[in-house]
C-alpha cells in the first residue's frame, strides 16, 4: 500500500490546500481534521506509516539526532486504542542498521515491517506474523511498501531482479518471476492486496518504459498491465476498489521544474481515465490513495524536496476538494479505522532550518 521515505537515507525511501506562501510559517490548523498529540522530539522525527486491519492499528515513527547515515534510529510504534487514543507500545527490538520504511498489520494484529540496512544484504523484511521474529533478507537495494491482509502479503522495493516478495506463510517469503523485459532494474513503490487480489507499481528502467502496472492474485503470478503512455509520469501509489478499479497516483515530471501530481483511474474493462485534481502543481505528487469505507477517496501529498508542501485531497462523485491547510512537509501515508476515522501520517519541515517533526492529523466520520 505504501510508501515511506526518508531524506538522506538512500533516497529510496490531495484533499484540499489553503494556499501559502514559502515563507510562512504554517501548522496544520483545519476544520475537518485535527492534530493527534505523539510523543516525539521535535526537530529530529518523521511519522513513516499508518496501517489498519479489522479492529488492529498501528503507527511506526522515526526518531533520531539527525537524518544522517543509517545507524542511531529509533524505531517507534503507536497502537491504536478502542476509545481511539493512540499508546506507544515496543513492537520488537529492531536490528541495529534497519531504517524501516512501511509496515503492514495482519489479521491478528501482527505486524510485517520492510526496510533498508547496513551492513548488507540490504532488503530486509522482518516478519513478526509468527511465534518468533523472523529476519528476511535479499541483495537488492531496500524494500520501500508491504501490505497484505490475512496469510497473503506482498513487498516491493528497488531491486535487480527481486523487486518482489510473497508470503503465504508466516516466515516464508519467496522472490517473485516478473514478466519484465531486459535486466529488470526493477523498482517498486507501492503494493495493495485486497483480499487474495494484489497490485503493485514502479518501473522498470531497462525494458521499453518507465512505468510499470502488475496485477496477480493469491495463487497466481503477475501479470503487467499497461497504462496510457505517458513518459515523464512516475509511479507512487496503487489501489484496488471491490470491483476491479484500480487507482494509480504519482508524480508527472519529477526531474523539471514545474512537477505536478496526478491520479489515473482504470475501469474494470480496462478503460483509462486521468482524474482532474485541484491545482496539481501545488499538489506535487501523490504519495498515498486509501480507499475509503464510503467509496470515496483521500490522496496523501508531497514531494520530498526543501520546498514541499504536505496536502490533503477528499475525491467524491462531486469532485476532489483540498481538505487541509497545506504545511511545509509532507503527507505519506493514509489509513481508515473500523469506526470510520481515518488517519494521515507524515512529518512537519521548518523551512529554514529543514528540522522534521513527526505529524500525525485524524478526521472524525
Amino acid at each position: 500500500m505504501r510508501y515511506a521515505r526518508l531524506p538522506l537515507v538512500l533516497a529510496l525511501i490531495c484533499l484540499l490546500l489553503v494556499a501559502c506562501s514559502d515563507d510562512d510559517p504554517v501548522s496544520p490548523e483545519v476544520t475537518l481534521w485535527t492534530e493527534v498529540a505523539l510523543d516525539l522530539t521535535g526537530g529530529e522525527s518523521r511519522m513513516a506509516a499508518v496501517d489498519f486491519t479489522g479492529s488492529h492499528g498501528l503507527a511506526m515513527g522515526l526518531a533520531a539526532d539527525a537524518f544522517v547515515g543509517f545507524t542511531g534510529f529509533d524505531h517507534v510504534f503507536y497502537g491504536h486504542q478502542p476509545d481511539g487514543t493512540w499508546i506507544r507500545m515496543r513492537l520488537a527490538d529492531i536490528r541495529d542498521g534497519m531504517v524501516g520504511f512501511d509496515l503492514a498489520v495482519d489479521t491478528d494484529g501482527k505486524a510485517v515491517i520492510c526496510g533498508f540496512q547496513v551492513p548488507g544484504p540490504p532488503s530486509i523484511l522482518l516478519d513478526l506474523r509468527g511465534s518468533e521474529p523472523e529476519y528476511i533478507e535479499q541483495g537488492s537495494y531496500g524494500m520501500l511498501t508491504v501490505d497484505g491482509q490475512g496469510s497473503f502479503m506482498a513487498a516491493g522495493g528497488r531491486a535487480s531482479g527481486e523487486g518482489l516478495w510473497t508470503s503465504n506463510t508466516p516466515g516464508d517469503w519467496t522472490v517473485d518471476n516478473l514478466p519484465l523485459v531486459g535486466g529488470n532494474d526493477t523498482g517498486f513503490r507501492d503494493v495493495y492486496i485486497r483480499g487474495n487480489q494484489a497490485v503493485a507499481c514502479g518501473y522498470d528502467d531497462a525494458a521499453d518504459t518507465l512505468q510499470v502496472l502488475l496485477t496477480r492474485t493469491s495463487g497466481t503470478g503477475w501479470t503487467h498491465i499497461k497504462p496510457v503512455p505517458a513518459a515523464s509520469r512516475t509511479y507512487w501509489s496503487v489501489a484496488l476498489g471491490a470491483d476491479g478499479t484500480i487507482y494509480l497516483g504519482g508524480i508527472d515530471g519529477a526531474g523539471g521544474m514545474s512537477p505536478q501530481a496526478f491520479l489515473m483511474i482504470r475501469t474494470p474493462g480496462g478503460e483509462w481515465t486521468d482524474y482532474n485534481l485541484p491545482d496539481p502543481g501545488d499538489l506535487e505528487g501523490v504519495t498515498d490513495i486509501l480507499i475509503a469505507q464510503d467509496g470515496s477517496l483521500y490522496l496523501t501529498c508531497e514531494w520530498d524536496r526543501e520546498t514541499s508542501l504536505a496536502n490533503l485531497v477528499h475525491v467524491t462523485p462531486a469532485g476532489a476538494k483540498r481538505e487541509i491547510t497545506a504545511f511545509h512537509g509532507g503527507l505519506l501515508q493514509v489509513d481508515q479505522a473500523a469506526d470510520g476515522t481515518i488517519y494521515a501520517v507524515g512529518y512537519r519541515q521548518d523551512p529554514q532550518t529543514g528540522d522534521e517533526t513527526g505529524v500525525m492529523l485524524t478526521r472524525s466520520p
